[in-house]
């Protein structure tokens, strides 16, 4: 069990330097800002005011077109030297030659999409933010992971964000960025094989050919060389590197902006597809792990854009999301009887989608939901310390197990080891569930409530376990209905962890 103070110094120091920079920025620019990685992960302890980033993600509140989303990077990228520029005296930085902000611009269909940079599916609903607004951390962002795109438009969108993030990529002495383009090819070849993988009309083989893409994109943006100056400067420009008369010049880095937000408006034309939660439940066949990953590779291969939310202790049943097409997919095979064979297992039952955050049909009556339910009952006092809430909270399980004859032969370690190598991490308590084989594990974690952080340190935490857990989270009653909708997201992405909030006796 933790109690956890908000932040280390330095990282206060460096979320007042953003907030600061935040408010000024919104009040020119429509958006919202957000903060994340090692500033605000487990209170700042890990911050190093002189290599550690700041890293920000940027959601635009408005719908642009490609010309307005540059210049609105042109502006974004003014705010963000000056950021750069205050990191110096205020952190007492030295390195003034690197940048020391990394931010990520996005729209709303890729926060929908949930599409980033790097290529992780589940960025932007699966890490902790802080909202430079409201001073607040969430697990993910509002919004994020609502709908699913095909391969190739993401693969296009994620080579925006890059070309976003490198535009503003200039360091406190007004270095870095994008460097002209001045090759051969009339255009950078990551763009051109970005822009071919969208053509429509691209043929078996044709996928990552550069001069398909070249093509596809040159044709958009002579469709489109009359919307803005811009636009119809940076056609003359193409058409001279193609091969057309006048005098060739490179690529500067607001014409590759401009050419990654046109590749953007392609990419957009494809429209996103709702997602459905659902689980998937296979009967006859021992729950051991090396059936589970079997039986996880084979479903990834029958429905490719399924994200595996969690796989349940007791049993084989698996919590999945994915498109609504998929689903259906899924539905009309279990109707023809064929899914025992592929799977080859006896039985295999699917349920029909629930509401995010809700049970599973599967998993309502699970081991794990009957001791949380059990846990939901305890009541702590307020006047107690930590070791004697963590203390009361191990009396009230081990009575309960006592008694069901169900769970007679689980037993319960304490501060046990749940996960090794660098990152060892122990869990308050271990519960070894019944004597058969294989044997089942179930952790369970307890954070009493200083603040909102304390949630989400612990919750990084038990993250790092690699098997299912419960994470009780005592508190007063505002202070746990803070939480509801972190609690809610949490259950809807992570089938893994489940949170039990419990208030203190007078909270």
């Amino acid at each position: 069990m933790t109690e956890i103070e908000e932040w280390t110094p330095e990282a206060a120091a460096a979320i007042g330097l953003c907030e600061a920079w935040a408010e000024e920025v919104t009040a020119a620019i429509p958006c919202t800002i957000y903060l994340f990685g090692s500033a605000i992960y487990n209170g700042g302890d890990q911050f190093d005011i002189q290599s550690s980033d700041l890293d920000l993600v940027v959601v635009f509140d408005e719908d642009l077109d490609a010309t307005e989303r540059a210049e609105r990077l042109h502006l974004f990228s003014l705010y963000k030297a000056k950021l750069e520029l205050r990191m110096v005296p205020s952190l007492r930085r030295t390195n003034c030659k690197d940048p020391g902000v990394s931010i990520v611009p996005i729209t709303a269909l890729e926060l929908t999409g949930n599409i980033h940079k790097s290529g992780a599916p589940r960025f932007f609903d699966k890490n902790i933010f802080l909202d430079l607004a409201t001073g607040k951390q969430s697990l993910g962002l509002p919004g994020a992971g609502l709908g699913m795109l095909p391969y190739n438009s993401r693969q296009a969108l994620e080579y925006v964000q890059k070309v976003r993030n490198q535009f503003l990529a200039v360091s406190a002495n007004l270095t870095g960025g994008i460097s002209p383009f001045d090759e051969v090819d009339p255009l950078p070849k990551p763009l051109a094989r970005a822009a071919a993988q969208l053509d429509p009309n691209a043929a078996d083989g044709e996928w990552y050919d550069t001069r398909l893409g070249l093509e596809y994109l040159f044709a958009e943006l002579t469709r489109r060389r009359s919307e803005s100056d811009a636009l119809a400067a940076l056609y003359r420009k193409v058409s001279i590197r193609r091969g057309g008369r006048g005098r060739r010049s490179p690529l500067t880095a607001a014409d590759q902006l401009l050419l990654a937000e046109l590749l953007y408006d392609l990419a957009a034309k494809i429209p996103l597809e709702a997602v459905a939660t659902w689980e998937i439940r296979f009967g006859g066949t021992p729950p051991t792990d090396a059936e589970r990953s079997r039986l996880v590779d084979e479903l990834r291969r029958l429905v490719p854009d399924a994200q595996v939310l969690g796989i349940f202790v007791g049993s084989i049943v698996i919590r999945v999301r994915s498109s609504k097409r998929s689903y259906a997919t899924i539905r009309q095979l279990q109707q023809l009887r064929v899914l025992p064979r592929f799977f080859g297992v006896k039985t295999v039952d699917v349920s029909q989608p629930s509401d995010p955050g809700e049970p599973g049909a599967f998993t309502g009556i699970s081991i794990v939901e009957r001791i949380a339910g059990r846990i939901k009952d305890w009541r702590p006092q307020s006047r107690d310390s930590l070791l004697a809430t963590e203390a009361g909270l191990a009396d009230w399980i081990g009575q309960w197990l006592a008694e069901e004859k169900a769970f007679a032969h689980t037993t319960v370690s304490r501060e046990a080891l749940v996960s090794d190598g660098p990152g060892a991490a122990r869990a308050d308590f271990l519960l070894r569930l019944g004597n058969g084989m294989p044997e089942q594990l179930l952790a369970i974690e307890l954070v009493r409530l200083r603040n909102r952080s304390s949630f989400f340190s612990q919750l990084e935490h038990v993250l790092q376990f690699k098997l299912p857990t419960i994470l009780v989270v005592v508190g007063t009653y505002e202070q746990i209905d803070g939480l509801r909708e972190d609690i809610r997201r949490l259950e809807q992405l992570s089938a893994r962890v489940r949170v039990v909030a419990v208030p203190l006796d007078n909270g």
